[in-house]
């Protein structure tokens, strides 16, 4: 997409609206310019921000990359495909990435928008990810990151202890996984912190979070946080 130099310097300003569709998965897309960035939302969520998808950037900045046993990278829940972007643009982190992303448009325009320009090697599946964990494969991904919703809505198997399971089952010994969750509504903190405790914690002992401007990131191990 061609966007003229005094759009994106406008984008500054306020957002400007570039595109919206209708998917057989999502009722409404929304494709925005905005601080130069190209920004993927639904009425109530953000789907991606390029490097400006803040919980995702903060989060890598507070995570000891180089203790992640191989550069296998697992995406469930690609997005504009900006958790890829921040690992190779933003940490200089040489991946090999599988990306798993159910709604095909998405997956689509994120290619011709972003990953285009990903020298990475992407391997793409467009299946609904719960199918993509299930299946009896061969896999051990050093870094596993978990960010899928339906608008502002967790899919009940990925908020589930098989869920866990199944990536544990696709997970290096000594891998990391990271998940996005919602932080800020009362209802939301709430429902983390329940998740955190009575499922997440269950599955990955020695596991962790970081709290970033309304979601928390939660880590299968603590012990990769930079301690400054």
């Amino acid at each position: 997409m061609n966007i003229p130099l005094w759009k994106r310097w406008l984008s500054y300003l306020y957002p400007i609206q570039l595109d919206a569709w209708e998917t057989d998965i999502h009722p409404e897309l929304n494709l925005d310019l905005s601080r130069g960035r190209f920004q993927l939302s639904t009425p109530n969520a953000i789907y991606s921000f390029e490097d400006l998808y803040v919980n995702f950037a903060r989060a890598f900045q507070r995570i000891n990359l180089d203790k992640l046993p191989n550069k296998e990278v697992l995406v469930l829940g690609l997005g504009l495909g900006s958790v890829i972007q921040l690992l190779e643009q933003k940490h200089h982190f040489q991946g090999e990435y599988t990306a798993i992303e159910h709604d095909e448009f998405i997956a689509q325009i994120a290619q011709d928008l972003v990953l285009s320009k990903i020298d990475a090697p992407i391997t793409y599946y467009n299946t609904d990810a719960v199918h993509y964990l299930q299946m009896e494969m061969d896999a051990s991904f050093g870094l596993v990151v978990l960010d899928i919703f339906q608008d502002d809505q967790i899919p009940d198997y990925f908020k589930s202890q098989e869920c866990l399971a199944d990536i544990t089952d696709k997970l290096h010994p000594k891998g990391l996984v990271l998940t996005n969750r919602l932080y800020n509504r009362p209802k939301d903190r709430l429902e983390t912190d329940q998740y955190t405790t009575m499922v997440f914690m269950k599955q990955f002992p020695k596991g962790g979070f970081i709290d970033i401007k309304g979601n928390r990131i939660l880590l299968s191990d603590h012990q990769y946080l930079k301690s400054s």
